[in-house]
């Protein structure tokens, strides 16, 4: 394991421990090592309002177990499910509106 990674700059070596690599890196600047980029970030606006949802236990548990395997809290997982949902609906119902006017459109001529 005495390979190095090589990058534009210093070279990085191979570790035998995340414990080494930590020590290592509580000593050394990453700016040292390879060639870095200023990133922009965006940041999501916060969340403010809070819709309440009656669910059984069994069905908390469930999502609960779920988002775990995901990495993610049970409310989280719900939030992206009905995130997704709505988009859904929302294009089929954009798909909708624009084939109702393409018909009244053909009828009105």
């Amino acid at each position: 394991m005495d390979k190095k990674i090589s990058l534009k700059g210093k070279q990085i070596p191979r570790f035998k421990s995340y414990e080494e690599e930590a020590d290592f890196w509580d000593t050394h600047s990453p700016l040292d090592y390879g060639t870095w980029k200023e990133a922009k970030l965006e940041f999501a606006k916060p969340l403010v309002h809070i819709l309440g949802v009656r669910l059984d236990a069994k069905t908390i548990d469930l999502l609960t177990k779920l988002g775990s395997e995901m990495g993610i809290g049970p409310s989280t997982l719900v939030r992206m499910w009905v995130m997704e949902k709505l988009k859904s609906v929302s294009r089929k119902s954009k798909q909708s509106e624009e084939l109702s006017q393409a018909i009244l459109h053909k009828i009105s001529k």
